[in-house]
C-alpha cells in the first residue's frame, strides 16, 4: 500500500516493512537474542526466532528489489541476549545479504558496549526525504520521519464485545511509526490521538482501519 506524507510517498508491506523510492528497506525492533535473554532469567523460551527474522528479512529484501536495508533501531534486546551465537549468526547474515545494511541505532542497541562496526551504527539519517529515528520523541516536527520504538498494536472490533489485536502502521501528523519486525517482541495498543490514521494487514495486503472500528 502506497501513502503520502507530506507529499514524500512509501509503500507499506504486510510484513512490517517500509519501502522508500529509493530503495531503502527499513524494518525496526527486531530484538535479536531476545529468547536467550529470557533463558537466562530462567524462562524456557525455545530459541529460534532471531534465525528466522534475519531470514525473513532477507527474503523480504530480495522480493521488493531492495538497494539497501536500514534498521530502525533495536536490532538487539539486551546485553545478556549478545551472545557470540547471535553474533556468529548476524556475521553469517550480513554476508549473504547482497545489499548494504545500516543500523539506526534504538535504546535497547544504546545498553550493549559495542555494537557491530559491519553495520555502520549511526543515531539517525535522511533517505528519500524522510528523517529516519528510532524514537519518534526525537523526529523534528514538521517533516516527514519514520520511526519506531512504540511496537504499536491496534483493537479492532469484531463483535459487539470482541476484538482483534493486530500489529499496526501508526501515521501521526508527519510521522510514520512502524511496528515490530521481530517474531518475539509483543506490543501496545496504541493511545489514539485525532487525526491518527491506522494501517493492518489480516492477511496478504496492507489496509487502513476505519477509526469507528478502533478500540482502546
Amino acid at each position: 500500500m502506497n501513502i503520502s506524507i507530506l507529499n514524500q510517498t512509501l509503500a507499506l508491506f504486510p510484513d512490517k516493512s517500509v519501502l522508500l523510492p529509493d530503495g531503502t528497506l527499513i524494518v525496526a525492533d527486531l530484538h535479536l537474542g531476545k529468547a536467550t535473554a529470557f533463558q537466562a532469567k530462567g524462562l524456557a523460551i525455545p530459541e529460534g526466532d532471531s534465525d528466522a527474522d534475519l531470514k525473513r528479512l532477507g527474503t523480504i529484501c530480495e522480493q521488493v528489489g531492495a538497494t539497501r536495508i536500514l534498521i530502525n533501531g533495536d536490532l538487539f534486546h539486551s546485553p545478556a541476549g549478545h551472545t557470540p551465537e547471535i553474533e556468529r549468526l548476524l556475521e553469517t547474515w550480513l554476508f549473504t545479504i547482497p545489499v548494504p545494511v545500516q543500523l539506526i541505532i534504538g535504546n535497547h542497541d544504546a545498553k550493549l558496549r559495542r555494537l557491530p562496526a559491519a553495520l555502520h551504527p549511526i543515531p539517525f539519517t535522511e533517505a528519500a526525504g524522510f528523517h529516519i529515528v528510532h524514537d519518534p520523541a526525537d523526529a523534528p516536527p514538521g517533516r516527514p520521519a519514520i520511526c519506531a520504538h512504540w511496537h504499536p498494536v491496534a483493537r479492532i472490533a469484531d463483535g459487539k464485545r470482541t476484538s482483534l489485536r493486530l500489529p499496526c502502521f501508526l501515521l501521526r501528523d508527519s510521522i510514520l511509526v512502524a511496528p515490530s519486525f521481530g517474531t518475539f517482541t509483543g506490543g501496545a495498543i496504541i493511545d489514539r490521538q485525532k487525526g491518527d490514521r491506522v494501517f493492518v494487514a489480516p492477511g496478504d495486503r496492507v489496509i487502513e482501519v476505519p477509526e469507528e472500528l478502533l478500540r482502546r
